[in-house]
């Protein structure tokens, strides 16, 4: 495996900083202070630490990252394996840090500082005729502030099932633009290429701490975008929006 490094990404305001590579001693100290660094240089309040890619850490080297992210306001473990989080359960983290297993808890913890408000990001508000969809409406200007876990499945070109998760960070009654979190996922998709254009998606809002409705929708991807090694999908929808 390659050396340790750590690349920086964006979703919102808040930075992800994602680890790849052979963690030593002298890596992860290294890699540490470049992390504490870009904090203190961009004051950053909201960051993101993402584990996926580095399988197991000894303890001594998970403090040295955990000590790196005392600076923000709020700081995210997300990705780590089952043996990260049981050395993480062991060792004294801090109260501004915490442990995020899934894209659910991230949403919930960060909220509106994940929001895309970017124009081109939006999608022209389709007009609803049913009683749920007139609720919707009366609401969208509240959904618009929350970042939403969602799931969205389709089928590859071999035929077989493809499900990802994601965060939604803009939503309308026309559509939506997933972020992805996950950086195996994101690169997977971001590999597919034009296979992705025009695909007919299902999409499951899940209920969580921001908004408690579920919903079942399709959709259809319109395009994918990598923004400074952030990959995200927008998605129309297709029909109205139905209640789980």
């Amino acid at each position: 495996m390659s050396k340790l490094k750590v690349s920086t990404r964006e979703i919102g305001t808040v930075c992800v900083f994602d680890l790849q590579g052979s963690p030593t001693q002298e890596t992860l100290q290294e890699v540490a202070w470049k992390i504490q660094r870009n904090i203190r240089r961009h004051r950053l309040q909201r960051v993101i630490l993402n584990l996926q890619m580095i399988p197991t850490l000894d303890p001594l080297g998970l403090r040295k990252l955990l000590a790196a992210c005392i600076r923000p306001q709020k700081s995210l473990i997300f990705g780590a394996s089952g043996s990260l989080v049981m050395i993480l359960e062991d060792t004294y983290i801090p109260q501004n840090v915490r442990i995020c297993p899934s894209e659910k808890e991230v949403a919930e913890d960060f909220g509106p500082f994940l929001l895309e408000h970017e124009k081109d990001k939006e999608f022209e508000a389709k007009s609803v005729e049913s009683a749920l969809g007139n609720d919707v409406e009366k609401r969208r200007s509240k959904r618009m502030h929350v970042a939403l876990p969602i799931e969205i499945d389709f089928e590859g070109a071999d035929g077989l099932p493809i499900r990802t998760r994601a965060i939604a960070t803009n939503i309308s009654e026309g559509g939506l633009f997933a972020e992805y979190l996950d950086l195996a996922v994101a690169m997977k998709l971001e590999s597919l290429d034009s296979e992705l254009q025009d695909k007919e998606v299902a999409i499951h809002i899940f209920p969580s701490a921001n908004f408690p409705e579920e919903y079942e929708l399709r959709g259809q991807i319109k395009r994918k975008e990598l923004h400074r090694k952030q990959f995200g999908l927008a998605v129309e929808f297709l029909g109205d929006l139905k209640a789980s």
